[in-house]
């Protein structure tokens, strides 16, 4: 996070959200770049988040993934993130920072966020963050609905890698 990126000012060091956040971000990368195709490279992922208004981490998982795959790094599938906040019978797809779940907020049942990590091709998570107290039924009705946040999104990045490509080789571009 940039300093100036939270409502507080944050530090220059790496604080214990960003150790997480690099963590989960690895994990749920990991499954989605043909790791056999470098075998002796590092492949490291910077991401620097300017403003914070809820969701970074759905938002960084999606964003890293489109310039992986912009970078020319192969790739089985990209990685489309996306976040609920679950609050009793109220779900918030994508939440802002205000909606975002906080510990001290409350201590009912059903009460948490969710952050899922799809490849939306092979229709497989790679990565799952929840935190809160949920039910069984919400927490599945929960991924369920990130599940379908991710493939409506997935179109867009869809459209953000071909009109990134035509960009780079507009030879490819054909003349119909």
């Amino acid at each position: 996070f940039a300093p100036f990126s939270c409502k507080m000012r944050a530090a220059w060091i790496q604080g214990t959200l960003e150790k997480e956040y690099s963590s989960i971000m690895e994990q749920s990368l990991q499954p989605a770049i043909c790791l056999h195709k470098y075998p002796r490279s590092q492949i490291e992922v910077y991401v620097m988040v300017l403003e914070n208004d809820g969701s970074t981490l759905a938002a960084a998982l999606t964003c890293a993934s489109i310039a992986l795959a912009e970078a020319g790094i192969e790739m089985f599938d990209v990685v489309v993130g996306c976040s609920l906040r679950q609050c009793g019978d109220v779900s918030l797809l994508d939440p802002s920072a205000a909606e975002e779940y906080s510990a001290s907020s409350s201590q009912e049942v059903d009460n948490g966020s969710l952050t899922v990590a799809l490849l939306p091709t092979l229709n497989q998570i790679s990565g799952l963050v929840s935190k809160g107290e949920w039910q069984e039924q919400t927490s599945v009705e929960a991924i369920k609905a990130c599940v379908e946040g991710c493939q409506k999104l997935y179109s867009v990045v869809q459209q953000c890698l071909t009109k990134s490509v035509k960009r780079k080789n507009p030879q490819l571009v054909s003349k119909a």
